[in-house]
């Protein structure tokens, strides 16, 4: 079934998009920024800056580029495609977090359903890395997994937790040095969901019973009634 994309008005200006992490800027319609982050002119809010005379969009504090590369491809085809390096998962996995978090605090309307799609389709490509690799290439060490979501927080480090419970691990470190790393990196939160979980005798993963147990859904938006 294709996928319904916001209509993309051509008659518009073309901003351009500086992101740190490169000097070189991207090109996109003005209808397609303006769902996504709101009015230019109150961008202050959000830490965005739009200088109205070049056009030109400064999302440097909020944005990397090559992840925002991501987000600008959804907008405009409905899809996420990454070229794979079948013996480098982290790269993939780190740029769809990034991608994620970058439209999660851009966002200026909670309550619009093609917005909340865009996380959601993003959080579905990072689930689907990591629980079915044999798609993509290499499988992701614990250790490499760690490295990948630090930072992270909401739905996916939710994941991150219920996969160390449920996943299918693979480790190239004694185990002390594993559980001294998953401490360093989570605190006591996650060995806490751990020994929940654990001490629940929960069988399933949470996303084989739940296909939006890490979708987020707010105001009027549906949960994914098709993907159930």
């Amino acid at each position: 079934m294709q996928r319904k994309r916001h209509k993309i008005d051509v008659t518009e200006d073309i901003i351009h998009v500086k992101c740190r992490g490169s000097t070189k800027l991207m090109h996109v319609h003005q209808s397609l920024l303006k769902r996504l982050v709101g009015p230019f002119e109150k961008l202050e809010v959000t830490n965005g800056e739009f200088d109205p005379i070049t056009k030109t969009l400064d999302l440097s504090k909020l944005a990397q580029h090559d992840s925002f590369e991501l987000v600008v491809q959804l907008l405009y085809t409905g899809e996420t495609e990454l070229v794979d390096e079948p013996n480098e998962p982290l790269f993939a996995v780190t740029m769809l977090g990034t991608a994620y978090y970058a439209v999660f605090h851009l966002m200026t309307d909670w309550d619009d359903q093609y917005l909340t799609g865009l996380l959601n389709k993003f959080m579905d490509h990072l689930l689907d890395r990591i629980i079915n690799p044999e798609n993509y290439g290499s499988a992701l060490t614990v250790e490499m997994l760690l490295e990948a979501t630090k930072g992270f927080c909401g739905p996916p480090i939710r994941f991150i937790s219920d996969w160390l419970v449920h996943g299918h691990l693979t480790s190239k470190m004694r185990p002390a040095r594993l559980v001294q790393l998953v401490g360093n990196r989570f605190k006591d939160r996650v060995l806490q969901l751990f020994l929940e979980q654990r001490l629940a005798g929960y069988d399933v993963p949470p996303w084989e019973k739940d296909p939006c147990a890490y979708h987020l859904h707010f105001g009027e938006s549906k949960r994914c009634q098709a993907r159930a």
